[in-house]
C-alpha cells in the first residue's frame, strides 16, 4: 500500500495520502485536504527505511518475546511489580510496629 507525500501547489499544504487500485484513488486524482485543489505535486520521500533495515514479523515476535513487551509480558512485569510493592509495604509495616 503506497503512501505518498503531496504539497498542494495553490496553498502549500503538505500532506499525505495513501494511493492505489485497492482504494479507488490514483495519484493524479489526489485533492488537498485543506482547499480542495486539484492541484496536488507528489513529492520524493526519503523518511521510509528500506526493506533490509525493517524487521520481519517473525524477528519482532522474537524481539517481543526477548525483551517481554508483548501484552502478556507486560502483564506479568506488572503483577511482579505489585507483588513487590506490597512484599515492601509490609516489611516496612511489620518492622516498625
Amino acid at each position: 500500500m503506497p503512501i505518498y507525500e503531496f504539497a498542494c501547489r495553490s496553498c502549500g499544504h503538505r500532506f499525505e495520502e495513501l494511493v492505489g487500485s485497492h482504494v479507488g484513488v490514483q495519484a493524479g486524482d489526489v485533492v488537498c485536504p485543506e482547499c480542495g485543489a486539484a492541484k496536488a505535486e507528489r513529492l520524493i520521500s526519503t523518511s521510509y527505511a528500506p526493506l533490509q533495515h525493517q524487521m520481519t514479523p517473525n524477528q519482532r515476535r522474537r524481539a517481543e518475546e526477548k525483551r517481554g513487551i508483548d501484552r502478556g509480558g507486560a502483564k506479568e512485569r506488572f503483577k511482579q511489580q505489585r507483588a513487590a510493592e506490597k512484599r515492601a509495604a509490609a516489611r516496612r509495616s511489620g518492622g516498625s510496629s
